[in-house]
């Protein structure tokens, strides 16, 4: 799979025949370790977090980035004293990123 990249999202507003456009990054730099981080693992395990086996290249990172947004919440969530019990259960590359989000967060 292609190097990973923080995807972009474009905001359109129109008023009084003006039309406004901005485009940023999808994630913050502190959340984009750990969507690489998941996305890198979800692309390379055909079964870890989602089953891509029988996914092109294309069709993984379109699941792969669905399924993101999906547990989104849960990576993010912060347990008392480090990960929460549902994080333990990720595999140990997306355990070391949420860890190290925890910590720029702090």
């Amino acid at each position: 799979m292609k190097k990973i990249k923080n995807p972009l999202v474009a905001d359109i507003k129109r008023s009084n025949g003006d039309i406004e456009i901005s485009i940023a990054k999808k994630y913050s730099e502190k959340e984009e370790a750990m969507y690489k981080s998941y996305m890198s693992v979800c692309a390379m395990d055909d079964k870890a977090l989602i089953d891509t086996a029988e996914m092109g290249d294309k069709e993984t990172y379109a699941a792969c980035s669905t399924q993101y947004e999906k547990m989104r919440a849960m990576m993010n969530e912060v347990g008392e004293g480090g990960l929460t019990e549902k994080q333990k259960q990720l595999p140990a590359a997306l355990q070391k990123a949420i860890l190290e989000k925890m910590k720029k967060d702090a």
